[in-house]
């Protein structure tokens, strides 16, 4: 008998239990801030052969070098640049930096062989976009205002820290600096980073880094 109205009560309080669910769930679903801000790159665990995502950063293994593609956040670009005191290639604050997407890239040639990449043969592509290209030195005299000592003092910094052309890892050697590309104005789900023609000698490679773009700082 006690079973049998435990059984009523529990068929009066179901529906109750479930309105008191599905309410928790929407004040939850709306108490949580969409991202908002500048895009950033996030790496994708890629399935090819030879690929691996290791600490943040996906890392191409070849025969006798590795290539390192790591997403940088535009904030510590930006800081990196206050911090020493140069004029920042990018813009004059931290907004200005964002509207760039970065990765540190990284090449390390353990042959007899030199290892060549040309940055202008690396692109974003992916959801049927057109492609997006590297920024280069000259595309720096539209960020000085057509001042060409400001455009100089800029171009400098650029070369330093960004790849701009073709660059040669000498065997045993190491090179690492920025790619740098204008942020799309959406999010994208897939966006690949693509070396073409990455030379070892007489032997040229094509490489595809896998990426999300989406907004990586929290509304206010």
């Amino acid at each position: 008998m006690e079973s049998c109205v435990t059984d009523r009560r529990m068929k009066r309080l179901r529906p109750r239990l479930f309105a008191a669910c599905a309410l928790a769930l929407a004040c939850g679903c709306a108490g949580q801030k969409k991202p908002t801000g500048p895009l950033l790159l996030h790496p994708v665990p890629p399935a090819a052969e030879g690929y691996a995502l290791v600490q943040g950063a996906i890392v191409y293994t070849g025969p006798g070098f590795t290539v390192s593609a790591r997403p940088w956040d535009y904030r510590l670009v930006a800081e990196e640049f206050a911090r020493a005191g140069d004029p920042n290639p990018f813009g004059k604050d931290e907004a200005a930096t964002g509207q760039f997407l970065f990765v540190r890239l990284r090449f390390e040639n353990r042959t007899a062989k030199s290892l060549v990449f040309n940055p202008l043969r690396a692109m974003l592509t992916g959801n049927n976009e057109a492609p997006i290209l590297p920024v280069e030195n000259a595309d720096l005299v539209a960020f000085a205002d057509e001042n060409l000592a400001a455009a100089e003092a800029l171009a400098r910094v650029f070369r330093r820290v960004s790849f701009d052309l073709t660059a040669t890892v000498p065997a045993g050697g190491t090179l690492e600096r920025y790619l740098v590309f204008r942020s799309p104005k959406e999010a994208r789900k897939e966006i690949l980073l693509r070396l073409d023609d990455l030379w070892l000698g007489s032997s040229s490679f094509d490489l595809v880094f896998p990426f999300e773009a989406f907004p990586g700082a929290p509304g206010p």
